[in-house]
C-alpha cells in the first residue's frame, strides 16, 4: 500500500487480479446453469395397453343349444361348430380365429365346406373354449360395441382389446373342474372382425360350476314354501331330477337321478322314426325338420298344431309323437326310472318344477307332465315359465 497527496492507494496483485477473474467466472457460470432449462425427459416408447373391460357371462354349453346371457343380455345358437379354411365371412356373427385356427358356431356353419363338430358328440367340455368365444362372437352387439369405442376404452386402436370375464358355468360335470379349469385357462386371445381380444377368467379360482338347472331352482325357490323341492330338466343330452334343499338364503342341491342320452336328441330321433312310418309321398323327413316342428308346436281348441315343413305344404305330425315319446320311454330303463322317481316324490308331496328345452315345446310338456301325474295331485307340479332359458336367466337371482 502506497500515499499519494495524503490518499491511500490500494496496489493489486498478478495473483489478486486472477482469484477476481477466477470468482467472477465462476458466478457467470453459475448464473448460466440456473438459466439453462432442464431437458426433458424422452418420452417412453412402449405403447399403452387400452382398459379392461369387466363381463359377466352365463354360459349353459347345451348338447343342442349353446344358451348364454352376457352382461344380463340372453343369447343361444345351436351347439355346433366348424373349423374352415380361408378367410371367415364378414359381418357375421359366431365367426372368430382362435389358435391359429378359424372357426364359425351355429347353423351359419352348415353352408361351409369342412366337418360339424356336434357337442352332443363328447364335446361339451373338450370344446368349452370354442362355446365360451361362440357366446361372446354371437352377441348382436357386445364386442362390436367394445370395437366402436375408440375414445374411452379402447382409444389404443392398434392395442388388443381386454375383457376380464366373470363366468358362471352350468354344467353337470363339476366332478371335472380340474379339466375344465386347464381348459379355459389356456383360452388368452382370440379374433374377431380383424380385431384382436385378450380375455382372461378371473373366478376360475373361485366356485363357478353350477348344476344346469340351478337357474330354475332359484326361481322355485321363490314359489316354494317347504324346505325341499325338484328340479326336473329336460335338456339336449340328459333327462335329471334334482332334489333341492333350501338353506337360509340359497338351495343346494343334495341328490341327483340322470338318465345319460335321454334328453330331447333321442326324443327328435324316436319321433323321427314314428313320423317316417306314415305316408309321406316319396318326400324324407329331416331329424333338423323335427326339432323346428317341435319348437313351433301350439295348442289349438284343446289339440295341438305340430307343423311340419315337407316340401311346399305343411302337415301336422302331432298323432304321430306320442308314439315316440312312448319309444323314447321304453327303449331307455334309466328315463323310466327317473320319471318313476318324479312321480313318487310328488306322490309323497314334494313340488316339482319342469324346466329344460323340452318343456318349451308344448305338447312334450303336456304329455310328459300327463305321464307323471296320472293319478296324482297335480298342483306341486309346475312347468317354469320361460323353460328353454330359465336355467340361464334365472342365474341373475344369485346376486341379488
Amino acid at each position: 500500500m502506497t500515499t499519494t497527496n495524503g490518499h491511500i492507494k490500494t496496489e493489486q496483485t498478478t495473483q489478486d487480479l486472477t482469484m477476481i477473474e477466477t470468482v467472477e467466472q465462476l458466478e457467470t457460470k453459475t448464473k448460466e446453469v440456473k438459466q439453462t432449462p432442464k431437458a426433458k425427459k424422452a418420452k417412453s416408447s412402449k405403447p399403452k395397453p387400452n382398459a379392461i373391460t369387466y363381463v359377466d357371462v352365463v354360459l349353459d354349453a347345451g348338447s343342442h343349444s349353446n344358451k348364454s346371457m352376457i352382461d344380463g343380455y340372453e343369447n343361444s345358437f345351436s351347439s355346433v361348430f366348424k373349423e374352415i379354411k380361408g378367410d371367415l365371412p364378414s359381418g357375421m356373427a359366431g365367426c372368430f380365429s382362435y389358435k391359429n385356427k378359424n372357426y364359425i358356431v351355429g347353423e351359419l356353419a352348415d353352408g361351409f365346406p369342412g366337418e360339424l363338430v356336434y357337442a352332443f358328440e363328447d364335446n361339451k367340455i373338450k370344446c368349452l373354449d370354442i362355446w365360451l368365444i361362440g357366446a361372446l362372437t354371437s352377441d348382436c352387439e357386445f364386442l362390436d360395441e367394445l370395437i366402436a369405442d375408440k375414445k374411452s376404452k379402447n382409444k389404443y386402436k392398434n392395442m388388443p382389446i381386454r375383457l376380464s370375464v366373470n363366468l358362471k358355468l352350468l354344467s353337470l360335470s363339476s366332478s371335472k373342474k380340474g379339466d375344465i379349469s386347464k381348459i379355459l385357462s389356456s383360452l388368452k386371445s382370440f379374433t374377431y372382425r380383424g380385431k384382436e381380444f385378450e380375455l382372461n377368467i378371473n373366478n376360475l379360482d373361485d366356485e363357478f360350476i353350477y348344476s344346469e338347472g340351478y337357474g330354475a331352482a332359484l326361481t322355485a325357490k321363490q314359489a316354494v314354501s317347504a324346505r325341499e323341492f325338484y328340479i326336473l330338466d329336460l335338456g339336449g343330452g340328459t333327462l335329471t331330477l334334482t332334489q333341492y334343499r333350501n338353506g337360509r338364503e340359497l338351495p343346494k342341491a343334495i341328490n341327483r337321478h340322470i338318465a345319460t342320452g335321454g334328453g330331447m336328441q333321442i326324443v327328435a330321433e324316436q319321433i323321427y322314426k314314428a313320423v317316417s312310418k306314415a305316408d309321406k309321398g316319396g318326400q324324407e323327413f329331416r331329424l333338423s325338420g323335427i326339432f323346428a316342428s317341435l319348437k313351433a308346436c301350439r295348442r289349438k281348441d284343446e289339440k295341438y298344431c305340430t307343423p311340419y315343413c315337407l316340401g311346399r305344404k305343411n302337415i301336422d305330425i302331432s298323432e304321430q309323437i306320442p308314439d315316440g315319446l312312448q319309444s323314447w320311454i321304453d327303449d331307455n330303463p334309466t328315463i323310466k326310472k327317473v320319471l318313476i322317481e318324479a312321480r313318487e316324490r310328488l306322490n309323497s308331496g314334494f313340488s316339482i318344477f319342469a324346466t329344460g328345452g323340452g318343456f318349451a315345446s308344448a305338447i312334450i310338456a303336456d304329455w310328459i307332465s300327463e305321464y307323471i301325474t296320472e293319478g296324482i295331485d297335480t298342483s306341486n307340479f309346475q312347468v317354469l315359465d320361460n323353460p328353454a332359458n330359465i336355467n340361464v336367466t334365472g342365474m341373475q337371482l344369485l346376486d341379488k
